[in-house]
């Protein structure tokens, strides 16, 4: 028979083999920017090094510029916040588009993805390498704009990058930068980061604890994982939770169905044909007949 004495040095000793687990697993390096990092003024330039390793991650800046006629008289007013990584093993999750024609060549734009608190960031996110991601911008004649986007414009608060950068051991690491986009994407706020010490391992947004996969809510609604919006005439549906195949709908203002099909993609794009601007509503049915509306607007 086993004494109690022998069964409380056995707990022990597993208790001990327990800790030391976790504490060998990943967990996240937290960094609080005090004060929040305000990027405002042009050419003004904001550079991270995420794990303190001496090498910079990661940049911000702010391009506000006049372009001028022959006559010196101004043309046009730009305003850009941009990010990027340093070097081209980091990325930053966001979504491209290609612009331009044959005639006048074709080029790509990149806009970094505004995830909320909660978000998966892992390897299912698209992520781009491209040094000048369009966070917020827009273009004006002095009296109005003629041109604006981006997914942060025109103010979201407490939101979130989604990055991935390689550390001198060559291990990729993901993580979160918190930002603030303010004044119709003219300033913007860098508040704190984190990453996940484990090579590969995912980290959800605004995750300062780590190992993200061990943990896994079920009571989770299906709703908190579909990020959706609208750039231009394009509709937006990113997700953490592309299991299975969803039902797509929308309809507009006065109930007309614009378009149907089924998404099972990460990031789906919708381009609406011959789209008019107003109140639409975005419908997901996943297989369990779990239903999502939203409304956004196209302008």
């Amino acid at each position: 028979m086993t004494s109690r004495k022998n069964t409380l040095l056995h707990y022990a000793s597993m208790a001990a083999c327990v800790l030391s687990a976790k504490t060998l697993a990943a967990q996240a390096v937290y960094t609080d920017l005090d004060p929040d990092v305000v990027v405002e003024m042009d050419p003004e330039i904001l550079n991270i090094d995420m794990n303190g390793d001496g090498v910079l991650d990661f940049a911000f800046m702010n391009e506000i510029y006049t372009i001028f006629t022959f006559d010196s008289e101004p043309q046009s007013y730009r305003e850009r916040i941009w990010a990027g990584p340093k070097n081209p093993d980091n990325a930053v999750a966001g979504s491209v588009r290609l612009y331009g024609s044959a005639e006048s060549n074709y080029y790509y734009t990149y806009f970094p993805f505004a995830l909320p608190n909660g978000f998966l960031i892992n390897e299912l996110l698209t992520f781009q390498n491209a040094g000048y991601q369009r966070m917020a911008f827009a273009t004006s004649n002095g009296t109005h704009h003629l041109l604006e986007g981006g997914n942060w414009y025109p103010e979201i608060n407490d939101h979130y990058l989604g990055v991935r950068f390689l550390d001198t051991l060559g291990c990729n690491h993901y993580g979160w930068i918190r930002c603030d986009v303010m004044e119709e994407g003219r300033v913007l706020v860098v508040k704190d980061y984190a990453y996940e010490t484990k090579c590969d391992t995912p980290i959800l947004a605004g995750d300062t604890i780590g190992d993200t996969t061990v943990i896994v809510d079920i009571e989770t609604p299906i709703i908190d994982h579909f990020l959706i919006w609208s750039s231009g005439f394009t509709i937006h549906i990113l997700t953490d939770k592309m299991d299975q195949p969803a039902y797509c709908a929308v309809v507009n203002s006065t109930g007309q169905l614009v378009h149907e099909g089924m998404i099972d993609q990460i990031h789906s794009e919708i381009n609406l044909n011959h789209p008019s601007t107003g109140i639409y509503f975005v419908k997901l049915v996943d297989r369990n007949g779990i239903v999502i509306i939203r409304k956004i607007a196209l302008k």
